[in-house]
């Protein structure tokens, strides 16, 4: 596949598919702050877990279309994120009264790091 073919298999190229993709869960996560009170504690915990699923499963698809490098990180790393919220949300595990803010900002902060890859070794995988 050439760089023009992945760029334009690529989703996070095209607003739509990039808006569906990670704006809507991000917006769908961002939007658990103000549910508390609203939603019971259960439903916030899997909406946030469901966010994390789609955004990691968008990311391993962009991985199999266009062979972004950024996305065969950033899918399992959302994936784990989604799996320690879970554990985390329903006490299995605890990090404390802050655990899922730990969980989500470190699965986004890791995601966000991620793009460091592409700027060392390129944007697309060959």
């Amino acid at each position: 596949m050439t760089k023009n073919e992945s760029e334009n298999q690529d989703l996070v190229s095209a607003p739509l598919p990039f808006m569906l993709a990670w704006g809507l869960p991000l917006l769908l996560l961002t939007s658990m702050n103000f549910a508390h009170g609203v939603l019971p504690y259960a439903a916030i915990v899997l909406i946030m877990v469901g966010a994390f699923v789609w955004m990691g499963l968008s990311c391993l698809l962009n991985a199999r279309r266009c062979r972004r490098r950024h996305c065969y990180y950033s899918g399992p790393i959302f994936l784990a994120g989604a799996a320690a919220i879970l554990l985390i949300g329903f006490e299995i595990i605890s990090l404390g009264p802050d655990g899922l803010v730990y969980a989500v900002w470190g699965t986004l902060g890791l995601v966000m790091l991620i793009f460091v890859s592409e700027l060392i070794w390129g944007k697309y995988v060959r």
